[in-house]
């Protein structure tokens, strides 16, 4: 009688051993690869700056402070360079937004930006044109365009791209309790109320309009990209900046 074929035996508790590893091994190599690929992404953020480089930023800071200085002159004479601005009528609503970065600006454009709530690029806010606004627009010129928003814009504005801050969270205007909640006491009970309030410049604006957060709308059509650029360009070589139709703009954006 032929001896019966005796088989490998592997006990349970080592074969779930070796699965627990190999799964160990894998989550291990997945995360070597995400390391790889991070500091890859921040090898190529940390490049060299050449000597050209700093000189042209140095440069452009020289440009920056001497144009702030002309616009405190002017500001002191009382002679106006920027007719769309100083011609705007009082408490006028304008839709500013940031089309271009500031890399190694000056720190008082930088400044002026933050305290607009313009932190990046294609931001959009609603302001109040006063003194103090007009001052601060003329500042950051060369990285603004503005204009003043018809009905449909802040309607679609407010509707498609409103969100504000609840519990420290981005979150989006969606329903009139939660408008009622934190702008009742103002008299601001529901969307319409803010889109009105907005529109039409009311008493309540600043409120209405420091609740919403920045829209953050999309980069727009090419073309227009590069109509832009010629006019920054043209702002470098002392031409007047041009208001935008910023209804047209938004529809591009939004």
């Amino acid at each position: 009688m032929e001896s019966e074929k005796k088989l490998n035996y592997v006990p349970e508790t080592l074969l779930k051993k070796r699965k627990i590893n190999e799964r160990a091994a894998v989550e291990a190599a997945q995360q070597r690869a995400e390391m790889r690929k991070k500091q890859r992404k921040a090898s190529l953020r940390t490049t060299f700056k050449r000597a050209d480089q700093f000189v042209k930023e140095y440069r452009k800071q020289e440009k920056e402070g001497a144009r702030l200085k002309v616009l405190n002159k002017e500001r002191k004479t009382g002679k106006a360079k920027h007719p769309a601005l100083e011609t705007a009528k009082p408490d006028q609503v304008l839709l500013v937004i940031r089309t271009k970065n500031t890399h190694n600006v000056h720190p008082k454009i930088k400044k002026t930006l933050r305290y607009l709530r313009l932190s990046s690029m294609n931001e959009g806010v609603f302001v109040r044109l006063d003194e103090n606004t007009r001052r601060q627009l003329k500042t950051v010129l060369a990285y603004i365009t503005y204009g003043e928003p018809n009905l449909n814009t802040v309607r679609d504005l407010l509707l498609k791209r409103g969100f504000t801050l609840i519990d420290n969270k981005r979150t989006a205007i969606s329903d009139n309790m939660m408008v009622e909640e934190r702008l009742g006491e103002h008299g601001i009970i529901c969307v319409e109320d803010m889109i009105h309030e907005i529109f039409k410049c009311g008493e309540q604006f600043d409120n209405v309009a420091k609740f919403v957060l920045p829209f953050q709308l999309h980069e727009p059509v090419r073309r227009w990209r590069e109509k832009r650029l010629k006019t920054h360009m043209a702002e470098t070589e002392g031409e007047i900046p041009y208001e935008t139709d910023v209804n047209k703009l938004v529809e591009l954006m939004n």
